[in-house]
């Protein structure tokens, strides 16, 4: 395999790292601010313009990378990867260089809007923020006094959106819910349910041998960047092998030793299969399940007797010899890790196929060891007293279907909200935007029509989304670029670390942050509510997040992360097997391979396989839709970028040659994705696009990307052209009248395949098994 070294990938994966390195030959000033050096000053070559610099944080995506951004006479003209982020170390991806797009987008909204037609019309009249935060503020002061509990918060990601906590605590409901939990709810609950912490970290950089289950780290997820990044590492370093097993081709087996397609839901088989030969071939380390596991080796080798390789290659689709290859590679090469993401997870059966998976590193001993499968390590914050106590929960925030689920889901509030299990006074959504990004997105767009159901909608947001344009009145946020927070993510580096995100320019006109906007709200509300939003500016509310940390403390405190955007302790080292003092955060201290408490549920207690139902059962022209996200687009956040929709606007259908030979289609062809009738409910039931041939896919699979087919969001998300001259003079852009891919046939801004998937939950870990839907295909 081609090696590719440290500075071949920043050039390949990041542009503006690229152009750095060319500026430092030509202009040492602006390479020294590039990085942070104190007293650096940069200019434009073009026109001797001073450029101002400042740290801060992406939020284009979860990763949460650090940034630079570079300002010229007041506006955003380049952003960059901040080279002292212990994340993404200086790269930065097209999507956080697209964050221009979104600051300036032409039609972002600087005023608060009022609907004066049905919901859904599109009728707005501009109104002063007086007159907004008066009819907020009366609304919830009113549902205060008579039922608070009846306020539904909903937001992206609760671990981004303290202050929303806050507010909705301080308000007394206990109705945040976030939607990002519909991707990843299933594999929380399985970490948590094993080894008592959410999520995992693959220790990918130090790892000899890497199994990937379904993800594509060099593409899609949470980590992103700080993750492709060392993946790159492990591969060039350590000279790691690196084996997946997916439905389709992706970037990430595009590099790696060995590809194996696997029959559409059989993963969870294929893995157990795998530790079966671990444990039959005596290679499993005897003394860590002894010592750090609820079971004996006796027991998991009598349990997962049943899977043997020649069941996984009749089911499963891979050769035995394979499976017993890999299986005896992965168990003698240390260290090794497992990687796994949502098509593994996103299933009906998602937690237990996770479950499965950890069990891999378990046998093998590859647990929070270096190299291997290890713990997250994050940085905690501190709770700005007075801190309000989390009310009791309802049937919104903790499903009694759902006891285990780490973080409800938005997928299935709708339907709850939709039959009336719980009453909703007034809904307000942030930085979320379910209307598109939910499953059965009709059933979304019924409920907030539906006035008896929701009886008043206050979004916030900078964006005319699909869920805002459903809203009551919606008050203009800014953006990430113009607002203050303090970010903590799961550490790439095992190394926890805190970003600030700081207003890189001023607000845009009339924009306000979220922290103005509930701080004011708050005191109008009142009722008790004004002493937890006390703060006389936003940077006393930020240190006070900061002032449990002790060496940042010392290091300058928010003045330190102001200057450098980022603090880790530069002396800290990974801690590794930390286990060892202190036993694992479970009931019983060590990982829970056999959990009572999925058992309660009436789930297998040790790791089975449980078949998809259907996936045995599929006709001749049913096939597995599969969804898949990008490098490109964000799911819902940058379908308003231009540069991104340039580069990825239409999602054809990825369809195996032979697949189409058996449909009698051809490349380019129309075709329609039609949701049976016995496959759950939605109001779509299909949807069509174009096909795209390519041998890099399951013959029984056909996928369809993420991130494009916006019914709002503006024009450019709708790839149609917008006059230079139109919008307001700040957010003026001659090129919004040269978008060439609206006019393709058909649809140049592609379709969202999301509205025909029913909502469909896993039992245990209640996240949405987009991995169940099936289609038959049809020519057009």
């Amino acid at each position: 395999m081609r090696s590719i070294s440290r500075r071949d990938f920043l050039k390949l994966g990041a542009a503006s790292t690229a152009v750095l390195a060319v500026e430092s030959q030509f202009n040492v000033i602006a390479y020294a601010a590039e990085q942070l050096i104190e007293g650096g000053r940069s200019v434009t070559r073009a026109s001797g313009l001073p450029r101002s610099f400042l740290p801060s944080t992406c939020m284009q995506c979860p990763a949460g990378c650090g940034i630079i951004g570079y300002v010229e006479e007041s506006r955003v003209v380049k952003i960059g990867g901040n080279t002292k982020h212990l994340s993404n170390q200086g790269a930065l991806c097209g999507r956080g260089q697209a964050g221009i797009n979104a600051i300036y987008d032409p039609e972002r909204l600087l005023s608060p809007m009022k609907r004066v037609g049905p919901r859904g019309s599109d009728s707005w009249e501009q109104i002063s923020w007086d007159q907004a935060m008066e009819e907020v503020g009366g609304s919830l002061a009113s549902l205060k006094s008579r039922n608070p509990r009846q306020l539904l918060f909903l937001t992206d990601d609760i671990g981004d959106d303290h202050l929303g906590q806050r507010f909705t605590h301080a308000f007394g409901s206990p109705n945040i819910i976030a939607s990002i939990g519909d991707f990843n709810a299933n594999k929380l609950v399985a970490d948590e349910l094993t080894w008592g912490a959410s999520g995992d970290m693959p220790d990918v950089a130090n790892s000899k041998y890497i199994l990937i289950f379904g993800a594509n780290p060099l593409e899609s997820n949470p980590q992103y960047l700080g993750l492709s990044r060392r993946l790159v590492q492990g591969i060039r370093d350590n000279q790691a092998k690196v084996v997946v097993f997916d439905t389709r081709l992706t970037n990430t087996s595009a590099l790696s030793n060995e590809l194996h397609f696997v029959n559409p839901g059989s993963l969870g088989l294929l893995i157990l299969t795998l530790a079966n030969v671990i444990m039959q071939e005596g290679l499993y380390k005897r003394t860590f399940i002894e010592k750090w596991t609820n079971v004996t080796p006796e027991q998991l080798a009598q349990h997962l007797a049943q899977y043997t390789p020649e069941r996984a290659e009749a089911e499963a689709g891979v050769e035995a010899s394979v499976i017993r290859t890999v299986a005896t590679e992965f168990a003698t090469t240390a260290p090794a890790t497992t990687f796994t993401d949502q098509v593994l997870s996103n299933h009906s059966s998602g937690v237990q196929n996770e479950r499965a998976a950890m069990l891999l590193s378990i046998i093998t001993g590859n647990i929070d060891n270096r190299g291997g499968l290890c713990l997250p390590r994050e940085q905690e914050l501190a709770q700005p007293e007075p801190v309000p106590a989390p009310p009791p929960p309802s049937a919104l925030s903790n499903p009694p279907a759902y006891p285990l689920a780490s973080e409800q889901t938005i997928a299935g509030t709708f339907a709850q909200i939709q039959s009336r299990e719980e009453q909703v006074g007034v809904l307000i959504s942030h930085n979320c935007n379910p209307a598109y990004s939910n499953p059965d997105l009709g059933l979304v767009e019924d409920v907030l029509k539906d006035e008896t159901l929701i009886p008043y909608h206050v979004a916030i947001t900078p964006f005319l989304t699909e869920t805002a344009a459903l809203a009551d009145i919606i008050l203009p946020e800014t953006t990430y670029l113009e607002d203050s927070d303090i970010i903590v993510k799961p550490s790439p580096e095992l190394v926890p670390y805190v970003s600030l995100r700081q207003p890189v320019v001023p607000p845009l006109k009339e924009a306000r942050p979220f922290f103005t906007i509930a701080t004011e709200l708050a005191a109008i509300i009142k009722g008790g509510m004004e002493q937890y939003f006390s703060f006389k500016r936003v940077d006393e509310y930020l240190s006070a997040r900061i002032a449990n940390i002790g060496g940042l403390q010392a290091a300058g405190a928010l003045d330190y992360l102001k200057q450098h955007g980022v603090w880790y302790d530069p002396k800290s080292q990974p801690d590794y097997q930390a286990f060892k003092q202190n036993g694992f955060s479970t009931p019983s201290g060590r990982m829970e391979v056999n959990s009572e408490r999925i058992a309660a549920l009436g789930s297998p207690a040790l790791p089975t396989y449980e078949p998809v139902t259907f996936m045995s059962q599929l006709g001749e022209q049913d096939y597995v839709l599969t969804i898949f996200d990008t490098a490109i687009q964000s799911d819902w956040k940058t379908g308003n970028c231009m540069w991104l929709d340039e580069i990825l606007h239409r999602n054809p259908v990825w369809m195996n040659p032979a697949t189409a030979e058996e449909l009698g289609v051809e490349d380019g062809d129309e075709v329609k994705l039609t949701r049976p009738n016995n496959v759950g409910e939605a109001k779509a039931r299909s949807v069509t696009s174009t096909v795209y041939l390519t041998e890099g896919i399951h013959p029984k699979v056909i996928a369809m990307a993420n991130g494009v087919g916006h019914t709002a969001y503006g024009r450019i998300a709708q790839a149609e052209e917008i006059p230079y001259r139109e919008p307001p003079d700040v957010l003026q852009n001659p090129n919004t009248e040269m978008i060439w891919w609206g006019h393709e046939e058909p649809g140049g801004n592609g379709v969202n395949p999301k509205q025909i998937v029913p909502v469909t939950l896993d039992p245990v870990g209640g996240g949405e098994a987009w991995g169940d839907m099936v289609v038959t295909v049809a020519k057009v």
